[in-house]
């Protein structure tokens, strides 16, 4: 057990990871990291309040004892080593996606648990059509966002993607340093040799010279006019359990067509959506176009590729991140 803590021993600046809550996101986020956490946050300092990226976007939110959100919830506590004089420059980079309102990233979470979901199995055929139904679904939900919310100049984040991006925004002496991350962790993986769903499309691509396996959207316009599976985010993930349990003989290597075509669309529209203000963009962009021209792909396939090393889980925020010294928890 961790060092008992009490809110008075928190600064400004600590980054709080909190133990899961029994709805199902919170518990997938556990089994696809291998973790027992699922959410974090970063301590404002400001009568125990916290900065959070929480749906649908970047907000304040007061922590107390009870808090009927967090109740008998874990929170451990992590600090930055070697702790600087002051940790305002990490507080003003999230002050200003509190201003800006930066949205929650839905679409990032589910994309992050099907590249997770991919490396613990191999999956069966039924896997692969419920990941078609949940592509395309990602794929309308990311056009209506464009069109209610007429943002397309923010680019979302999850919680411990928008944690990571924070220090990382305040200067060198801030950024965190992940370490065997859980997405780069191989001992996930099926088989060493095991090919992510993306990298079997990019390699279809490259043999493609026909450039028949390229789809033909261009703006978030020609996405509006799709129409989502009509199973809601619920239904598709008991659907996606139940696939999981099926004993069905695992699929091959190839993947099939129509889940090959989801996936690009899919990384178009994420393409097509991110932010140009945004601190991070300047360096996915470009090695988005050193990774596009080196294999001769699309960019929209080498962002999302890119784009994968970019995720951080609350998981790499508790264990994985060198330069985090743990201090101890604080059970709400």
């Amino acid at each position: 057990m961790m060092n008992p803590l009490t809110f008075d021993q928190l600064k400004t600046g600590d980054i709080l990871i909190f133990s899961a809550a029994s709805d199902s996101t919170s518990q997938a986020i556990l089994w696809l990291t291998n973790s027992n956490v699922s959410h974090a946050a970063i301590y404002d300092g400001n009568q125990h309040s916290i900065i959070e990226q929480t749906p649908p976007m970047v907000r304040y939110y007061r922590l107390t004892l009870g808090d009927e959100r967090f109740r008998e919830r874990t929170m451990y506590v992590n600090r930055l080593k070697p702790h600087p004089d002051s940790m305002e420059p990490v507080i003003k980079a999230a002050t200003v996606y509190l201003n800006n309102k930066t949205p929650y990233a839905q679409s990032n979470l589910y994309l992050l648990g099907l590249i997770l979901l991919y490396k613990k199995i191999r999956p069966n055929t039924l896997v692969q059509q419920v990941m078609i139904k949940i592509y395309k679904k990602l794929i309308v939900e990311i056009s209506n966002y464009i069109s209610q919310h007429h943002t397309p100049e923010k680019t979302p984040m999850v919680c411990s993607d928008f944690i990571y991006q924070c220090f990382e925004d305040a200067g060198e002496a801030y950024k965190l340093k992940i370490r065997n991350g859980v997405l780069l962790n191989s001992t996930l993986s099926v088989t060493p040799d095991y090919l992510s769903p993306l990298d079997r499309v990019i390699d279809r691509v490259i043999k493609d010279s026909s450039g028949q396996c390229q789809p033909t959207l261009t703006s978030p316009r020609d996405l509006a006019i799709r129409q989502p599976p009509y199973e809601t985010a619920q239904e598709l993930g008991q659907e996606l359990i139940e696939a999981l349990s099926e004993t069905e003989v695992m699929s091959s290597q190839d993947l099939e067509d129509e889940l090959a075509l989801a996936i690009q669309e899919f990384a178009q529209a994420t393409y097509l959506t991110q932010g140009t203000e945004d601190k991070a963009i300047p360096s996915l962009l470009a090695k988005t176009n050193e990774l596009s021209n080196e294999l001769n792909i699309p960019h929209y396939l080498s962002f999302l590729k890119v784009k994968e090393a970019f995720f951080v889980t609350p998981e790499d925020l508790l264990n994985n991140c060198e330069n985090l010294m743990k201090l101890g928890s604080i059970i709400l």
